[in-house]
């Protein structure tokens, strides 16, 4: 087993802590993403990059964010990949600003102020359908479809206190069709702990549709589930992007920068399309020629303030909890 995977595995499970006397050569990475999509990316680099080794601390975001703020005085990761954007800026104090020189290839609404971070991929809201048990036979087309009474227990929607895209996606629903819609949709729907419980539950048949995200549902269809369909409600959807960051006072920041170019560039996004299907924020990648998904200039998106959203975040979530609670 490679040294990158044994110290992937043992930290995930673990949590050990990388020590403050790492050795130069070395890279210690702050990671959300699943081991797959890590193993990977760490497999190309170190093979690009033999002189130096990279150490991967797996957990979520929330955790990862809040284990660099403790560890600002003396830290012990080197850069963080990724996670949404709002959430990287609420954090923006324990990043340190780099201007990579693949940074022009993304559009500036997704670079942080001075190259505070750098956006990587976005992720799509969509419903995932699985057409064999759609009431009537007849799959949604729209996020209001979802409030009729016949698909009640029939959609499952990740609880947004601990999934920031299902976050994304009611907070935009709320906006875009207004509380009383909002409210029928959610009180339709079985709330589930995690992401994954909701696209696995309909890729099983537990469940009619799911508010996930493109990459997840896709991954159904390009793995030959002829049941599953993905679909853009027509009223338009929401973007979660998510990024990288360097951690201020990194104790190895050349081999942070490399790793950061690395993790930026069209090659390496390319493979992580092809691998996990996260849409890459460079236009220069073309991701209908690489799966049957559409171009995202092909997809009605709605904007949604960052900064608002991210505002917001508590009273949303706290009028969440009262209406799950009152279902």
């Amino acid at each position: 087993m490679r040294l990158a995977s044994c110290v992937l595995i043992i930290q995930t499970m673990l949590g050990a802590s990388i020590g403050a006397d790492a050795q130069a050569g070395q890279v210690v990475l702050y990671s959300s993403n699943d081991v797959q999509t890590v193993s990977s990316v760490v497999e190309q680099f170190e093979r690009q990059n033999p002189d130096v080794k990279v150490a991967v601390v797996r957990a979520g975001t929330g955790a990862l964010m809040q284990r660099i703020k403790a560890e600002a005085a003396n830290p012990l990761g080197d850069i963080f990949w990724s996670g949404g954007l709002s959430t990287i800026g609420a954090f923006q104090e324990v990043f340190e600003a780099y201007r990579s020189p693949q940074a022009d290839a993304v559009a500036a609404r997704y670079r942080g102020p001075d190259g505070l971070w750098l956006g990587t991929n976005t992720h799509v809201s969509v419903l995932m359908v699985n057409v064999r048990q759609v009431p009537n036979g007849t799959p949604p087309s729209t996020w209001a479809d979802l409030a009729d009474p016949r698909w009640k227990g029939k959609i499952a929607i990740p609880d947004p206190q601990f999934s920031s895209a299902s976050y994304v996606a009611l907070y935009g629903i709320r906006s875009l069709l207004g509380e009383s819609i909002y409210a029928r949709i959610v009180r339709n729907a079985v709330v589930v702990g995690t992401t994954s419980a909701a696209y696995q539950g309909v890729a099983n048949g537990e469940f009619a549709a799911a508010v996930t995200m493109e990459y997840a549902a896709y991954q159904y269809v390009a793995g030959g589930l002829k049941e599953i369909k993905v679909v853009y409600p027509a009223e338009g959807t929401f973007l979660s992007p998510e990024g990288m960051a360097l951690i201020k006072n990194a104790k190895h920041p050349a081999e942070a920068r490399r790793l950061y170019d690395f993790l930026a560039s069209k090659p390496t996004q390319a493979l992580i399309f092809e691998r996990a299907f996260r849409r890459p924020l460079r236009p220069d990648i073309d991701v209908a020629a690489l799966s049957a998904l559409p171009p995202l200039a092909g997809i009605k998106t709605i904007d949604l303030d960052d900064s608002r959203m991210e505002a917001d975040r508590a009273q949303f979530l706290a009028q969440w909890r009262q209406l799950v609670s009152s279902n």
